[in-house]
């Protein structure tokens, strides 16, 4: 893992984002920081993850929704960042297994660079610190159905990501197009925020999984693609 660039493309994506969202951070939930965005409903609420269908409907709506997000030559590039404990030992034991599970090659996981955030966070009186990976990709690289299926698995699945199960620990992957302008963000297993720098970017996901849309959302989705006051076109 290389360590000499860290600054440098910290402040790209920091710089990126601005340019694009108008903002410096990646922070959910990202449907509310963003007018041009979308929720969708993953889980059919009340159906255990661990049943069949909970997870089948959760994985296929994930894959869907990144396919047509994602073409097969955009350039992505992958944040994950890990909340844990400030003097947890995750990164000295096991510091690539964020993405060793997901990134099919050695050669595209070499291109990974880390970073720590230093803004202090804290839960139940610990302090927490922030790693932050970056991974330059396209999509054949990843595992990215796999990718879903850990995160709606977040509390079962923290071996994976060199987490223990302690209080506070999480994980949160952000997928960046860079190529359209999209970030796509599966939050968990109940819903996926995608929002964009254009809103016609992501019209056709609103026509096409209309159906999908989280239902306690739908009356400000369907206002920002339809109301004129928007400067939308009906």
């Amino acid at each position: 893992m290389a360590s000499g660039k860290e600054v440098t493309r910290i402040i790209t994506l920091e710089t990126y984002l601005q340019h694009h969202f108008k903002k410096g951070i990646l922070q959910p939930p990202l449907f509310t920081s963003w007018e041009k965005a979308l929720r969708f409903e993953m889980s059919e609420p009340g159906v255990s993850m661990n049943a069949p269908s909970g997870l089948k409907r959760a994985i296929h709506r994930s894959v869907t929704l990144f396919d047509e997000v994602f073409g097969d030559e955009d350039t992505l590039l992958v944040v994950a960042d890990v909340y844990t404990k400030k003097n947890h030992d995750f990164f000295e034991k096991r510091p690539l297994s964020v993405y060793r599970t997901f990134v099919k090659t050695q050669e595209v996981l070499d291109q990974m660079r880390h970073e720590l955030v230093t803004e202090p966070r804290s839960t139940e009186g610990e302090e927490m610190v922030t790693h932050r990976f970056l991974q330059p990709c396209r999509k054949k690289d990843l595992h990215y159905g796999l990718m879903f299926e850990t995160k709606c698995f977040e509390q079962e699945r923290m071996p994976i990501t060199g987490l223990k199960k302690q209080p506070g620990s999480r994980f949160e992957i952000y997928y960046l197009n860079q190529t359209r302008h999209i970030i796509f963000h599966l939050f968990s297993e109940r819903g996926c925020d995608i929002i964009a720098a254009d809103m016609d970017e992501i019209r056709p996901l609103y026509d096409k999984y209309n159906g999908w849309i989280e239902k306690s959302y739908r009356s400000m989705i369907d206002a920002r693609f339809t109301e004129p006051s928007t400067g939308l076109k009906r």
